[in-house]
């Protein structure tokens, strides 16, 4: 069933550089600093990052709702590649930097993650489908900035309408609590990692590391069915 809204790819570039705040400010948008004058190119996410406890939700099966307004899953990409699910706070219409930080550097890198055979998905929580309609003015400011065309970028972003998602992960807070998962091919969740805070995420070195291991591991199966053989 088609979703209610209508995403126009305006309104994904508006998600490029959005994130979490006030749901009352509307900010304009400086690429190097945020409206508290922090500047992106400080923020540090965490190189070092252990898997956190991994529930028993079929990642693979939750339904998202594309930039067309279409239901969409991650099944398309199961079966051919890993998928890395990055879930921001959320979009509230006022500028995020760590989520504006967090997407661009996934952007900047994304080649080193199609050597790997992943796929990144970016998902924005949004709480009502009126949010998209809500923040025209904001669009109009944010697609002045952007640097890089919408039509280029490479991965997905997906929309939670309503905070299903959000809600089935048990990652609720006020929107969401930044999150990353690493499916296999197979649709197994073998990372999952929850930030307490906005700064708290992986970083693009942590999470090629472990779609590194992840290849390891199934090279070495691999080679031990190889060596089973008669």
């Amino acid at each position: 069933m088609k979703a209610s809204i209508r995403i126009p790819l305006l309104f994904v570039a508006m998600l490029l550089l959005a994130g979490c705040g006030d749901k009352s400010a509307t900010v304009p948008f400086d690429p190097s600093v945020s409206r508290y004058g922090e500047d992106h190119r400080l923020i540090q996410f965490k190189d070092k990052v252990q898997s956190q406890t991994i529930g028993d939700e079929s990642i693979g099966d939750f339904i998202f709702t594309d930039i067309n307004g279409n239901e969409t899953s991650l099944k398309e990409y199961l079966g051919k590649k890993s998928v890395v699910l990055v879930v921001t706070r959320g979009f509230a219409g006022s500028v995020c930097l760590y989520c504006a930080t967090q997407t661009s550097r996934l952007l900047s890198n994304y080649s080193q993650f199609a050597k790997r055979d992943a796929e990144v998905v970016v998902v924005f929580p949004i709480e009502t489908p009126e949010d998209s309609r809500r923040h025209r003015d904001f669009v109009v400011s944010v697609k002045n900035n952007l640097d890089t065309p919408i039509e280029k970028i490479p991965f997905p972003i997906v929309l939670d309408v309503q905070l299903k998602v959000v809600d089935q992960l048990g990652i609720r807070k006020d929107l969401s609590k930044p999150a990353t998962y690493i499916l296999d091919r197979q649709g197994q969740t073998r990372f999952a990692y929850v930030g307490e805070s906005l700064a708290d995420r992986p970083s693009v070195k942590a999470l090629l590391e472990q779609l590194d291991m992840l290849k390891q591991e199934a090279a070495g199966d691999s080679g031990t069915a190889g060596g089973n053989d008669p």
